[in-house]
């Protein structure tokens, strides 16, 4: 297949010239009608937020243009089946897991997991088993172990899944995955996959490998974050027999927007050609420009930061910041420069896969930021690794919980009760507390550093008090 070809896209652009004035959906007819003050700014793209007309597919019944581009995503990424999210790699998850999963099913989990991965365990009433992840010497958790997963699959030999995330929010890919997919592919597991940070994995060393190549059942993609497609463009790829595609198709359509935007779609279909485009040549170049960057970093006095138990992806820089972080992140943000995210003792930078990378006119602003900025000035803290055992279950089925009564109480008196809500640094949006999960004095002094060092919660209400069930604290 040709993969210059953009079908969506290109429709989209034939509607707009052959329309001479909308009388359907949406209200904005092509820009027609908006308000005065955001006119200029939305022009362009209101001319192509379109609906189901004539000439540009149905998202759900797909059988000319969205047909096309998605046949093309097919034959990029090696699938059997592709589709468009335009519900962000979220969807994907809840998709992925009620479409895999049955009520009462006891599945393997990673516990660094996407929050919408614990929301997709709890609408599918599965029996979960927490997996801690390992961590190396940068002291993030980057995955779960082998070791690990063949314990836990002898002491719950019943499992029907894994659900692992790959590569970390950080871009670690865990260098023993495809090991550990197929040592559970061998003892009947289906294994599902969150690769939201993950859409280039494909274009080959040194970015790591994609685990759809290592024989995942289903993976789902986040091509807003790496890829050029617009916020919450993502994609769903299913690789195996044993996936129900009808099941897949059914829930796709009930968890999205029965009415899917045009502009994400084409930029989901531009951002496939974008990738395709990039042959060994460009990512070389594109590369050379991202080391420059690094060096000029490091030669102003910044680490980026290594992992020893993972492959990284370069398009990820992790800047360390031993202790503060957030402020590093701030005066960043003072300066300009929005990073991805930070944590405690580290800053993200997202960077570019090809397009402009103006290296030589942002180092500049880096060395004025980091001039006023000491990054040996420690502060005292907790560990990353909050799991003394390797694996957890909650402590109340999600089942018994939706029977429960809730009450908010203040951080100081939370220890030993049960967690009613997830509590959850954003970003990167990975659950400290779990729904179910008793709540320990390593949780809340976690909590208060991460509150000292500037982080910010979901869960966790301003007056910093928290939901939890109201049951016996000996409950089990």
């Amino acid at each position: 297949m040709n993969q210059k070809e953009t079908p969506l896209f290109d429709a989209l652009i034939e509607y707009g010239k052959k329309q001479i004035y909308s009388f359907h959906v949406p209200g904005h007819k092509d820009g027609f009608t908006f308000p005065e003050r955001g006119e200029a700014l939305f022009h362009e793209i209101l001319k192509i937020d379109a609906t189901e007309v004539h000439g540009l597919d149905d998202l759900y019944d797909p059988t000319d243009v969205i047909l096309s581009a998605q046949e093309l995503l097919i034959d990029l990424y090696k699938t059997k089946k592709s589709y468009f999210l335009v519900n962000g790699t979220t969807v994907g998850n809840l998709v992925m897991v009620l479409s895999a999963c049955r009520p009462h099913d006891k599945v393997l989990v990673q516990r660094n997991s996407h929050k919408s991965i614990f929301n997709a365990l709890k609408m599918a009433r599965v029996n979960p088993v927490f997996i801690a992840p390992e961590s190396g010497r940068s002291g993030i958790p980057v995955g779960i172990s082998r070791e690990t997963v063949r314990d836990a699959l002898e002491q719950h030999p019943d499992a029907k899944a894994l659900i692992l995330t790959y590569p970390n929010y950080y871009g670690m890919a865990k260098k023993d995955y495809e090991e550990i997919i197929r040592y559970a592919k061998e003892k009947g597991l289906l294994v599902l996959v969150d690769e939201a940070h993950g859409a280039h994995f494909i274009m080959g060393s040194p970015v790591p490998k994609s685990t759809l190549s290592m024989g995942a059942d289903i993976v789902v993609q986040s091509a807003h974050k790496t890829l050029p497609a617009m916020t919450m463009g993502s994609y769903l790829h299913i690789l195996s027999q044993r996936i129900d595609i009808e099941k897949v198709e059914e829930y796709l359509e009930r968890l999205q927007t029965s009415s899917p935007s045009y502009p994400i779609m084409a930029s989901l279909d531009l951002a496939r050609a974008h990738l395709a485009s990039i042959d060994r040549e460009k990512l070389q170049s594109i590369l050379k420009d991202i080391d420059a960057f690094k060096l000029g970093i490091m030669e102003k006095g910044f680490d980026c930061v290594e992992e020893d138990l993972a492959d990284q992806d370069p398009f990820k820089v992790i800047l360390r910041a031993d202790g503060q972080g957030f402020h590093l992140q701030e005066a960043l943000f003072s300066a300009g420069l929005y990073p991805e995210m930070a944590d405690r003792d580290h800053v993200l930078l997202t960077l570019p896969i090809g397009g402009r990378f103006p290296v030589k006119e942002i180092l500049p602003v880096f060395e004025k930021v980091f001039s006023h900025f000491n990054p040996n000035r420690l502060a005292e803290g907790v560990p990353y690794d909050l799991q003394s055992q390797p694996m957890t279950t909650p402590v109340i089925s999600y089942e018994a919980s939706e029977r429960l009564e809730k009450e908010l109480i203040p951080l100081q008196q939370a220890e030993g009760r049960i967690a009613a809500k997830m509590v959850i640094p954003y970003p990167p949006g990975v659950p400290l507390l779990l729904d179910g999960e008793r709540i320990t004095d390593d949780h809340l002094d976690h909590m208060k550093a991460l509150l000292d060092a500037g982080a910010r919660f979901h869960g966790l209400n301003g007056d910093h008090s928290l939901w939890v069930y109201k049951m016996n604290r000996t409950v089990m």
